[in-house]
Order: structure tokens, then C-alpha cells, then sequence
């Protein structure tokens, strides 16, 4: 790819992404709905103006890297802790309702092949706890109950989806799915989820102490970036895929980290919060060209436009939509309560569309089945804040 084609192509993602979100959030949709439609229009799809290449790819998959930092960013190992058996009992519930009823209705509506209707299941067991809790905020109910609730359990669905993703990564590339080898390959990413933001943190207090040794600015993103460069290589050293160290780094620098080490060395709060900050330009550029690039990833001409075609993906959808909504009636103290958990966990996002990406690439997911499960995952998205939003006014 030549320089001009890339930074026009770059300047067309970026643009026409910004408009496309900024108008979808003026409607009162997540912002990610209208990236990826920007990435629909401006690729082969429609106007055909910038074409997938792995230039484009690389730097899409740093921005996911970025953005699974954010995540852990926001993720407390406390509150996962403590999150009390309903958030967890959410959790589960909505993993294992859409892996099998969203796994099986592929299977035997699109006629996948075992695995690849696992993956598909997969990807859809993912909750866009930002979607959500920006709603939730709206209404002042991040503290309530429920809000608890939500919380506990989408940042308990962040890390099984993580441990998921890594799990059908690894099968897909080695072939192999052997108890032993998942075992250890289970452990392997445990721990490096257990013991990389310690690490992380400890390298935080030295880069804290060279800290008043420089002067050149931009000291606190650069320390950012190589800290999630260093980590995504050793999250690929661990048969991992890269996001996985963003994800760590993310948890290792939160103002939420809480470790027995705090006893003796005082959270570096002041510091983290800037490092946080300097890191926030980082994602808000780089993610949305990941949501724009599915969006020119995505052939809607691979989608099956007939009649039994668009009746098959309502269908996939409704069950998508279901599956999570059911897992969070299990939970609350009123069918009120119940409905805006239900209605909270609904909205796939940003982690569905990683695993659907993932699963493209790694030549899983078809074509056809990647537009389909696009489609699926930007169906939720935008359905789930609209019942949730509906739900809390009749609260109101």
C-alpha cells in the first residue's frame, strides 16, 4: 500500500467515522453502530473507497489492543471479588444461554461446522458494559443495585470473554483441543491475568521514581506504550493473543487495582490517574478505526437478501437479544429490577465485534457468517439501549 492511498484511506476512516458516530450518538445510539456503518459505506460494500489491506488491519488491531487497555482500565479485581453471587450467577447464565442456544440455532439454520457454530456462539456471549453503564448514568442508577449488578457481572463477562477468545484462538491455530493442553493453556492465561498487573504496577512505582529525572514531555504516554507494547509481545509469547496484554496493563494501572502490597507501598493514585489520562487521545483515535475497519471488512453482499435469508437473521438476532435478557430476570428484587439487568447485559459492542474480527481472521467465520454475526452484534447494540432506556422511564 502507498503512502498516499494509505493516509487518504486513513483520512476517510477517520472522518467519516467521527461524523457517523457523532450522529449516532445524537440519536440516542452507541457511537460503535455508527463506525461501523461508516466502514459499510466507505468499503466495498457501497462507495468501495478504501479496500481492507494489512496496513489498515495492523493498525486496526492496535487500536483494539488500546482498547481492551481501556477496559482493564476500568476493571476492578475488588468489585470482581465482591460482586456477590447474583452478578455472578448473571454471568454464567449469560454466557452459557447464548454459546448454546445462539450455537446450536447456527448450527442448524446456517449449517456451520461444529466449531465455527461454537465460535459464533461464542462471540455472542459478550456484554458492552460502557453501552450500558453510559445509559445507567443518564439515570443516575450506576450506584443502585442493579447498577452493582451489571457492573459485577459484565466485568466478570470481560475476563471470561478474554479467557474464551484466547481458548478458540489457540484450537483454531494449533488444531489440537486436548484436556491436558487446555488445562495448561487455561492456567497459562490465568495466571498471566493474575500476575501481570502486579507487574505492571511495579514497573509503574520505578517509571514513578525516573519520573522527576526527565524533562522531555510526553513522559506519561510514553510510558503507557511501552508498557502495552511490552506486554501485548508477551501476551503473543504465551500462545495469547496480543489484546490480552492492553487488557492487563489496563488492570495493572486502574485507580481501582487493589493488591496485599498495598499495605506497605501507597497506591500511586496522582500518577495513575495521569497516565490514565495521557493514554485517552490514544484510544479515542485508534479504537473507532477497529469498529470503522469491521465495518469495511464486512461484504453485505455475502448477506443472503432473500426473503428466508432476512427471516433466518431476525431470528438469530431475537435469540441473541433473548439470551441475555433472560439471564438477567434471575437477578433483583422486582420485575422492574430484573428487566433493566435483563435489558443491560443485552448490547454485544465492541467485545462481540473482536471476536467476530478474531474469527475472521483466523479464517473461522466465513464471509457469508461474518456479515451475518456483524449484523447480529450491531442489532443488539443498538436494541439493548433502547429497552433499557425504556425499562428506566417506566421506572420513572
Amino acid at each position: 500500500m502507498t503512502i498516499d492511498s494509505f493516509v487518504m484511506s486513513l483520512f476517510f476512516i477517520l472522518v467519516v467515522g467521527r461524523i457517523l458516530g457523532e450522529l449516532s450518538d445524537q440519536l440516542g445510539c452507541p457511537s460503535v453502530v455508527g463506525e461501523v456503518i461508516a466502514g459499510i459505506l466507505l468499503g466495498p460494500s457501497i462507495l468501495n473507497w478504501v479496500e481492507p489491506n494489512s496496513t489498515l488491519a495492523i493498525i486496526a488491531e492496535l487500536g483494539v489492543i488500546l482498547l481492551l487497555f481501556d477496559i482493564g482500565c476500568e476493571t476492578s479485581i475488588k468489585r470482581l471479588v465482591n460482586a456477590g453471587g447474583q452478578a455472578v450467577r448473571v454471568a454464567l447464565l449469560g454466557i452459557a444461554l447464548p454459546i448454546l442456544t445462539t450455537g446450536l440455532a447456527s448450527l442448524y439454520w446456517l449449517s456451520l461446522a461444529p466449531f465455527t457454530a461454537l465460535f459464533f456462539g461464542c462471540a455472542l456471549t459478550a456484554t458492552s458494559i460502557g453501552i450500558s453503564m453510559r445509559v445507567l448514568t443518564l439515570y443516575k442508577q450506576t450506584q443502585s443495585s442493579a447498577g452493582h449488578i451489571i457492573l459485577g457481572a459484565a466485568v466478570i463477562d470481560d475476563i471470561v470473554g478474554v479467557i474464551l477468545l484466547s481458548l478458540l484462538f489457540h484450537f483454531a491455530s494449533s488444531g489440537e483441543l486436548a484436556l491436558s493442553s487446555t488445562l495448561m493453556l487455561f492456567i497459562t492465561i490465568t495466571s498471566f491475568i493474575v500476575f501481570s498487573p502486579p507487574l505492571v504496577r511495579a514497573i509503574i512505582y520505578f517509571t514513578r521514581w525516573l519520573r522527576p529525572k526527565t524533562n522531555i514531555p510526553g513522559y506519561e504516554v510514553f510510558v503507557v506504550m511501552s508498557l502495552i507494547s511490552m506486554f501485548a509481545w508477551l501476551a503473543h509469547g504465551f500462545g495469547t493473543p496480543a489484546i490480552l496484554g492492553g487488557f492487563a496493563v489496563g488492570m495493572g494501572i486502574s485507580r481501582q487495582f487493589t493488591s496485599p502490597l498495598n499495605k506497605f507501598l501507597k497506591n500511586p493514585f496522582p500518577y495513575t490517574y495521569k497516565l490514565e489520562l495521557s493514554s485517552r487521545p490514544l484510544v479515542q483515535i485508534f479504537s473507532p478505526i477497529f469498529f470503522v475497519y469491521v465495518g469495511i471488512s464486512l461484504d453485505l453482499s455475502q448477506l443472503d437478501s432473500s426473503f428466508t435469508g432476512l427471516v433466518i437473521l431476525g431470528w438469530l438476532a431475537f435469540i441473541a437479544v433473548l439470551s441475555k435478557f433472560v439471564a438477567g430476570l434471575i437477578a433483583g428484587q422486582n420485575w422492574q429490577e430484573k428487566c433493566i439487568i435483563g435489558a443491560a447485559m443485552v448490547p454485544r459492542g465492541e467485545v462481540g465485534l473482536v471476536f467476530a474480527e478474531m474469527g475472521r481472521q483466523l479464517g473461522v467465520i466465513p464471509a457469508k457468517e461474518f456479515a451475518i454475526l456483524v449484523m447480529i452484534i450491531a442489532l443488539t447494540t443498538l436494541i439493548g439501549p433502547l429497552i433499557l432506556k425504556y425499562t428506566l422511564n417506566k421506572q420513572h
